[in-house]
Formats: C-alpha cells, sequence, structure tokens
C-alpha cells in the first residue's frame, strides 16, 4: 500500500458517519432496516428540524453499503447531498459517507475531495460555539467536540440500527442533556433509549411498573417540552397498556393518532394497540386510510391481514371466506413488497389451507424450505404452523408432533419454542384424557430440555433437514 493510500486510510477512520460507528451488520436484521427506511421515506414527514429524511438516507445508504450494493448506496447519498445544499453543515456526515463509498468503489480522488470538504467545514465551524456541543472537562465522558448535528445523527442510527447499541444511543443522549438539559431533542432521545431498553425485558415478573419505570418519568417530561410528540404518547400508551392502565392507553393512542394520522410508525404501533385491544374494525379504518398514502407499505399489508383474520375469529367464524381472501390478498401484497420476510409468508401457507386449497399451501411451505435465507428463527415458526396445519387441518397427529418436536430442538430462540411446547403439552393431554397414554412419548421429550440433554451445538441440526419435510396428505 502507497504512503497516500495509507494516509486516505487513516483520514477516512477519523471521519464521524456510520462507517466509524461501530455498526455492525452480525447485530442487525438488515432487510428489515431496509425496508423500514424505504418506507419511511415514500411517506416522510419532517422530524426534528427537519432531519428525519437526511437520517433516513444516510443510514439507507450504509445498509445499502453492509449489503454489497455500493452503487445503491452512492445513489442514497448523493441525494442526501442534493437536498441538502442549501448548508453545508447539514452534511458533515453525508460526506464522510460519501467519501467511504467512493474508496470502496475505487474512486479514492473523489474520496479524498470529500475529506478536504469536511477538514474545510471543521476549520470554518471551529470557532462558531453555537454549531459544536464541546463537554466539560470534568464530564463522566470524554470531551466532545463534534457538530450538532454530527451527534445527533449519531444517537438516532445507534437505537435504530439494533437493540445491542441502545445502551450507546442512550449515552449518547445523556452526553448531550449534561450541555443542554432541556433540548427537546436529546430529552426525546433519551426517552425513547429508556424505553426500548426497558422493553428488552420480557418476563412480566422482572418487568418495571408503570411507577417505577424512568422511562415512563422521561416520556412525561418530554411531553412537558413537546406536547406534540406523537411517538412520546404511543410509548407512554403501551407502558400504560403493559401496566394494565387500558382507558389511559386508549387516550395516547387517540391523541397519537390525532397529531400524526399519516406517520406510518405512528399509525402501525397504533394499529397494532388496537389489535391487542380486539378492535379490528377500528385498527383496519386507520390502517386502510394510511394505506391510501403509503400502497407500498408491506407492514401495513401485513397488518391489515392479520386484523382480518382475527375479525372472522371474533365473528364466531374463524373460516368466514370473505374476510380470510382478504387476509390472503393482503399477505401476498406483502409477501411482493417484501420477500426477504419469511414470517408472513408462513402465515399465508396456513391461510392457503384455511380456504381449503391444500396444494397451494404445500407449495408456499416446500417454497420456503427450500430457501438458502431461512434463519433459525423462521424455521421454529415454519415448524410450528406446519405442525398446525397437519394437527387441525388435515388430521395428522403424528406429522404435527414431529414437527413441534423440531420446533423445539431449535431451542429457546423465539416465541415459537413455547408455542410448540404448548401445543405439544395439549396433544399429551388430548391422548392421557382419550386412550391413558402418551404414545408420541412427548412428556419425556419435553422435560428433557429442563434436564439439559439437548447439545446446544446441535441446535438449529433439523431431522428433517436431509430431505423435503412436506408432506401432501
Amino acid at each position: 500500500m502507497s504512503d497516500s493510500e495509507n494516509t486516505l486510510e487513516n483520514n477516512l477512520k477519523k471521519l464521524q458517519c456510520h462507517f466509524t460507528w461501530e455498526l455492525n451488520k452480525e447485530q442487525a436484521d438488515l432487510n428489515l432496516l431496509e425496508i423500514k427506511l424505504r418506507e419511511t421515506l415514500e411517506v416522510v414527514q419532517e422530524g426534528i428540524e427537519g432531519n428525519l429524511k437526511r437520517h433516513s438516507l444516510n443510514l439507507l445508504a450504509y445498509i445499502k453499503h453492509l449489503k454489497g450494493e455500493d452503487k445503491r448506496a452512492l445513489e442514497c447519498l448523493e441525494k442526501a447531498e442534493r437536498e441538502n445544499a442549501h448548508s453545508e453543515r447539514l452534511c458533515v456526515v453525508t460526506y464522510g459517507n460519501l467519501a467511504w463509498v467512493c474508496h470502496h468503489i475505487g474512486d479514492d480522488i473523489r474520496a479524498d475531495g470529500y475529506i478536504q470538504k469536511l477538514e474545510e467545514l471543521h476549520k470554518a465551524s471551529a470557532t462558531a460555539s453555537t454549531s459544536v456541543l464541546q463537554a466539560s472537562a470534568t464530564a463522566s465522558t470524554s470531551v466532545l467536540l463534534v457538530p450538532r448535528e454530527v451527534h445527533s445523527e449519531k444517537a438516532w442510527s445507534l437505537l435504530k440500527f439494533s437493540k445491542h447499541h441502545y445502551t450507546r444511543a442512550k449515552e449518547c443522549f445523556q452526553e448531550a442533556l449534561q450541555m443542554e438539559p432541556e433540548d427537546k431533542e436529546w430529552n426525546s432521545g433519551f426517552a425513547f433509549s429508556l424505553f426500548r431498553q426497558e422493553g428488552l425485558v420480557t418476563r412480566k415478573d422482572q418487568r418495571l411498573s408503570y411507577e417505577d419505570s424512568l422511562a415512563v418519568k422521561q416520556l412525561n417530561y418530554v411531553l412537558e417540552l413537546n406536547p406534540d410528540s406523537a411517538m412520546t404518547r404511543v410509548y407512554l400508551g403501551l407502558k400504560c397498556y403493559k401496566n394494565r392502565r387500558n382507558a389511559e392507553a386508549w387516550g395516547y393512542m387517540r391523541k397519537a393518532l390525532s397529531l400524526a394520522p399519516y406517520d406510518l410508525s405512528v399509525v402501525l404501533q397504533v394499529g397494532r394497540f388496537m389489535k391487542k385491544e380486539q378492535s379490528y374494525d377500528e385498527a383496519l379504518a386507520v390502517l386502510h386510510r394510511m394505506l391510501q398514502r403509503a400502497p407500498n407499505s408491506s407492514r401495513l399489508h401485513h397488518e391489515i391481514a392479520n386484523n382480518y383474520r382475527w375479525r372472522a375469529k371474533q365473528s364466531g367464524d374463524p373460516h368466514d371466506q370473505t374476510l380470510l381472501k382478504r387476509c390472503v390478498f393482503h399477505l401476498e401484497e406483502g409477501a411482493r413488497l417484501n420477500p426477504t420476510h419469511i414470517y408472513p409468508q408462513v402465515e399465508l401457507a396456513v391461510r392457503y389451507s384455511e380456504l381449503k386449497d391444500t396444494s397451494k399451501a404445500m407449495d408456499k411451505f416446500q417454497e420456503l424450505w427450500s430457501r438458502s435465507d431461512l434463519k433459525p428463527s423462521n424455521r421454529q415458526a415454519w415448524h410450528r404452523m406446519y405442525g398446525d396445519v397437519q394437527l387441525y387441518h388435515l388430521g395428522s397427529e403424528r406429522t404435527a408432533v414431529n414437527h413441534y418436536k423440531e420446533g423445539m430442538r431449535l431451542y429457546n430462540i423465539s416465541s415459537e419454542w413455547s408455542q410448540c411446547r404448548r401445543r405439544l403439552l395439549k396433544v399429551l393431554t388430548f391422548n392421557k384424557e382419550r386412550r391413558g397414554d402418551d404414545p408420541y412419548d412427548i412428556r419425556e421429550f419435553v422435560d428433557s430440555f429442563k434436564r439439559g440433554v439437548f447439545n446446544v451445538e446441535d441446535a438449529g441440526v433439523s431431522t428433517l433437514a436431509t430431505h423435503s419435510p412436506v408432506h401432501h396428505e
């Protein structure tokens, strides 16, 4: 490597941008992130100080790079550069990302040009105290000297990228709050980080109560600073719901929806809440209204499909053909728009079976099983739902039990493990009551997990992996 190449590499590593913020692709679902960002950009409503679109383009570009699509990454960044040409201080992260992408595609001259731009911007802003955040020397964190826009983008990117970075995001917002304790953005980011962190605790007996939740306290403070923050109200509504304060939850959700009726993130959260509250018709009305603005949102189609499914169950006829066909339509649309999202497509196979189209259901199951990108959690869901079809629609108890066992052999990597276990125990109870025996040795199988019989190294190795598990019965 030449001296000039060494210099360029060293300069790139000093930049403040997504490439230097230690955002590891192994810790994130890149496909889901890309979908969220693309859908946000289609219906973007300006966020805090109008930063949302720029942040989304920059993060989407980095995800494109991680997926080996540097030309697409360059397109995103050039768009961000064009749309913020009126203020170069907004382009610091974009320029840094551009330098890295240009280097990766072999255009080091252009990469060096962006580095030069950043050096000029740094010199111009070094004496402008209003454009930087500078922590005191006695702060618990290291001295921070970066433009506000850069610190903001780093913090929000960490929060969005992966649950593994929630703590780092929270620390970024805390650093900023030391200098600007009443700032709306920093307080919002800190509150959202706390909310996400507390949300990682799934066991009810380990959750903080509403009264003890630091997230709730901070979210309420954010509302004092910014009463029009719809997402703050959504998060408070979810906290109320999880603490059985349903009336308050409804109040927060309705107000959030009135504040941001076409904010996709808000609408999806409110729609899911309404579904949990079994208000399916109201949820469908909210989601369909949003669909007019975002017809290409696979997540919207999936939520609408789920509501039609549960609406059918609520009606007393879970096989209501009209509602099931609507459900299938939206699942198919979601699959078309986002073929990388496996879970809704497994659901689609189940819905085909409920419409008595067994051949189509089996073909879909086979197609999904053959995919090389089928993650262990998706495989676990596949086994559970294929087992359901065998048990409830095709009457093959033995085949269903085999697949529930396969799902459990993948270990407790998702909520589907508990679903497989629950179904096995249901079959066990049924056979005990009907025949007085356990023909599939379910008790021995389930108890073996408590004794640690299975080797962790074997987790994910299916006894069905060597051949097609789909049976056309």
